[in-house]
């Protein structure tokens, strides 16, 4: 039980306010009184303990459950080094190029298209953040970024991806910078990454494809 103080207004007004703050000071919880709040949280914290120190043995006890699933699968030569429909290669496919998007004439922008495959040869669908650069190689200097994407977001690649009437690929447009300037007959370097989500592999693969402008007199592209 905690130690209840009761005093009058009227009596603190007749004490010195040393004597009425010493007084005041005796109003907090007794010495036993604190000795059982320590005795409380010492039982709690005791509580909090047993239950993590239980959680970590149904933790220990699943990974040597599955551990031993491993082994089984291993006894019987079923266990695979790595998935068995896993990632070879990424390939750009031949109908990549440029594109016009804005209804005006000439190319603003490059679809590209892509798809992950497997050591068979076989297509695979798999998500993961797809990179893609667009370069000018032709300059004497360094290669100069026309234009970059990156998707990653599961909005983003559930509809990029193509998977019906035999296409099964990524298609991904990706516009020039504004204020580009191409040649007629201006080749770009597509250069795609895509890192796998489920094993965190990546994969890489480049193109070169050709851009189509209204006329040899119109170099900027909008």
């Amino acid at each position: 039980m905690r130690h209840i103080c009761i005093i009058g207004v009227r009596s603190i007004s007749g004490m010195g306010l040393l004597a009425a703050a010493g007084w005041l000071a005796g109003c907090g919880p007794t010495e036993q009184e604190r000795f059982g709040d320590l005795i409380k949280q010492n039982k709690e914290l005791k509580m909090e303990k047993t239950g993590l120190e239980e959680l970590l043995q149904s933790r220990d006890a699943r990974i040597v459950r599955l551990q031993g699933q491993m082994q089984n699968l291993r006894d019987q030569g079923l266990a695979q080094p790595e998935p068995l429909f896993a990632i070879d290669h990424i390939e750009i496919l031949d109908i990549t190029g440029g594109v016009d998007t804005d209804d005006q004439l000439g190319d603003d922008a490059v679809a590209v298209y892509f798809r992950p495959i497997d050591r068979d040869g076989d297509v695979v669908k798999r998500a993961g953040q797809i990179k893609i650069k667009l370069l000018d190689n032709s300059t004497a200097v360094a290669p100069k970024l026309l234009g970059h994407r990156v998707d990653n977001s599961p909005e983003q690649l559930r509809a990029s991806w193509y998977g019906k009437f035999w296409t099964n690929h990524y298609k991904i447009e990706v516009p020039f910078y504004s204020g580009t300037k191409l040649r007629p007959g201006q080749e770009v370097d597509v250069h795609v990454s895509f890192l796998e989500f489920a094993t965190g592999a990546e994969y890489t693969a480049r193109k070169v494809v050709k851009i189509a402008l209204p006329n040899p007199d119109v170099t900027n592209m909008p």
